[in-house]
């Protein structure tokens, strides 16, 4: 190919990953999406019976503005109410932090871009046996979330079978009987 070179190549691999990361940054969880997810918690039968539901709201420092959406994220999480009417307590986290992170969380929601560090976000579940949801489908295509739960004109929920297994997650007979399982 005349006029081909790798470093052309290369900058035009960056360029399209940096306009790829800018389209995640215009993109945080539409209510129906956070609600439609916290809804699904009711079937999820491996959650603590008691106490607060602690939900780390993890966003990826790779996109500008991120930190923003997730607390936008997590101030909009906080409003509502778990299973049984149990109060949920986000916290948000950077992926840096989640690596490190010690405490209990018993849920992990991931924003847009999150899902492009799937080796991170699968260690962090399977150390913390948390349940990992987003809304973004690259989460479902990378492997790294147990739920993917959408809202259109439609709720569509996607479930990974085997990362649920690994972290040990337990579902009712009933979720596991209407939802898409991947």
């Amino acid at each position: 190919m005349k006029g081909f070179s790798v470093s052309k190549l290369i900058l035009l691999l960056l360029i399209a990953v940096s306009l790829d990361l800018r389209a995640y940054s215009l993109a945080p969880a539409s209510f129906e999406n956070l609600q439609s997810a916290i809804l699904t918690l009711n079937f999820l039968e491996s959650l603590p019976s008691n106490g607060p539901i602690v939900v780390g709201v993890i966003y990826t420092s790779d996109i500008p503005g991120s930190k923003s959406i997730a607390t936008e994220t997590a101030n909009a999480m906080s409003a509502m109410r778990g299973p049984n009417s149990r109060i949920l307590q986000p916290i948000v986290l950077s992926l840096n932090d989640l690596d490190r992170f010690q405490g209990r969380l018993d849920v992990i929601f991931l924003e847009p871009g999150v899902s492009m560090h799937p080796e991170r976000v699968l260690v962090a579940t399977g150390r913390l046996h948390a349940v990992s949801i987003s809304a973004d489908p690259v989460c479902m295509d990378s492997r790294c979330c147990v739920l993917l739960v959408r809202s259109g004109q439609q709720v569509e929920i996607s479930l990974n079978t085997s990362l649920a297994s690994a972290i040990g997650a337990r579902f009712s007979m009933v979720f596991m009987v209407v939802v898409k399982r991947r």
